[in-house]
């Protein structure tokens, strides 16, 4: 590494093999440089991925070794590739199956991120047959990189040690382009401030204010700007609205049933009298400010809708439909005039809750909405206490829940556990990729 990387390690000191020291386990090198005081190795983009690109082939090469020891699946010498050939062309894939099995150690395979999907449907059905109900809510906290206070003054701390005395200054005085690059210098440091921030708030907001009991998590990362973002299955110990909810008739009386209870407990809304023009617009935002030096509240709430929670129609979200045809908005914000425009209608305004019923047969609680097309419906109390962009839903069975059918929320599981895996590749793609680099 020394050699590798001189400018990092002066005096060539400090590798992860030095004899005189004894080697150590290189991740724990790694997360200690990642974090050292000047910042020059996190600044290192190529020190980064090598060291990554290191750590990640060594687990590989390890998982490897076990896999091709392994008595229980090797009686005699691993095939070689002119057997394994052989063997996929006669179909038979046990080789295929034992390498799928294996991979699920490895963090990022498809085999892994589908061994997490099993383990989500595990945690559901222990809690179901433990009691405590099925999953009420589905959330997702996205961060505020550029804007949090507190990650702006973590970002001056950081800047100074490094030495960087004009970047500090800079920040100090709130320039937003300063902010822009210092988040992207030190990517490790606002990963790790969004992880403690989330563990914050879902100790002290959601579990203690909101009643959720249990919850199991995601990280992921935005592929475009890379930003991180958390998305939660939670268990609420609150499951009266959905007994009453199971006792309804009608569909409407369904959406009241819901929509009363989330409006109570979530101050849950799509009714804010908004600008979404003035978020775009707006000199100053509302997400430098904390909660605890908010003045208004109301004003507070307003603003942070404004800025956080109006849809504006782009590519990312408007989908291709027939050539040359309108895109429709895969958000449910309507469709475009014209090709390429961009200028959808909006949600349709409404003046009671609603359920919908997606493609996928899922229902979804559409709130009363009456001012604004372009609003998300929205918690006021975790947009408020988090100030970043946040998406609650709430979950729905027609089951009831003193006796839950198994079968419908397994399905729904089901359905969550795919977006948990999504734009990772199947099992059968996953074979059909081994057998093909094999043959």
């Amino acid at each position: 590494m020394v050699n590798t990387f001189p400018w990092l390690f002066p005096g060539g000191v400090g590798d992860v093999w030095d004899r005189e020291r004894g080697a150590i386990d290189i991740k724990e090198w790694g997360q200690h440089l990642l974090k050292y005081y000047d910042g020059r190795f996190i600044r290192d983009q190529l020190f980064v991925l090598y060291v990554f690109n290191t750590i990640t082939r060594k687990k590989n090469n390890s998982q490897g070794a076990y896999f091709f020891k392994s008595e229980h699946f090797f009686t005699r010498d691993p095939p070689t590739l002119e057997e394994l050939k052989y063997q996929i062309t006669n179909g038979d894939d046990r080789f295929v199956q034992m390498l799928q099995y294996y991979s699920h150690n490895i963090r990022g395979s498809d085999s892994y991120w589908r061994s997490k999907a099993h383990e989500l449907q595990y945690w559901v059905n222990y809690h179901l047959s433990a009691g405590h109900g099925p999953p009420t809510f589905f959330i997702t906290l996205s961060c505020a990189e550029n804007w949090w206070p507190d990650l702006r003054q973590l970002m001056i701390d950081v800047t100074t040690n490094a030495g960087d005395t004009t970047q500090a200054a800079l920040l100090a005085s709130g320039d937003f382009k300063a902010m822009c690059k210092a988040v992207v210098a030190y990517p490790v440091y606002v990963n790790e401030f969004f992880m403690k921030r989330s563990k914050e708030l879902i100790d002290t907001v959601l579990k203690d204010a909101l009643g959720i009991k249990y919850h199991w998590g995601r990280i992921e990362f935005a592929p475009g700007r890379g930003t991180i973002h958390l998305h939660l299955l939670c268990i609420s110990n609150d499951h009266a609205y959905l007994k009453e909810y199971h006792k309804a008739n009608t569909a409407n009386d369904k959406a009241a049933v819901v929509g009363a209870y989330m409006e109570s407990r979530f101050d849950y809304t799509a009714n804010e009298q908004v600008d979404h023009e003035k978020g775009i617009n707006r000199i100053t935002s509302p997400l430098l400010c904390r909660f605890c030096e908010v003045k208004d509240i109301k004003e507070d709430a307003k603003a942070l809708a404004e800025d956080c929670m109006c849809h504006i129609c782009n590519e990312y979200c408007l989908q291709d439909g027939k050539k040359d045809n309108p895109r429709v908005c895969r958000m449910g914000f309507g469709k475009e005039s014209n090709r390429g425009d961009e200028d959808t209608e909006g949600k349709p305004l409404i003046s009671e809750h609603m359920l919908r019923v997606d493609k996928s047969g899922i229902t979804h609680l559409e709130m009363k909405r009456t001012q604004s097309k372009r609003l998300l419906q929205h918690s006021r109390t975790l947009l408020q206490t988090w100030r970043a962009n946040i998406d609650v839903k709430c979950i729905l069975f027609d089951t009831d829940p003193l006796q839950p059918d198994i079968r419908e929320i397994d399905e729904l599981i089901k359905y969550i556990c795919a977006y948990t895996v999504k734009k990772h590749k199947t099992l059968k793609q996953e074979k059909e990729i081994i057998q093909n680099l094999i043959q």
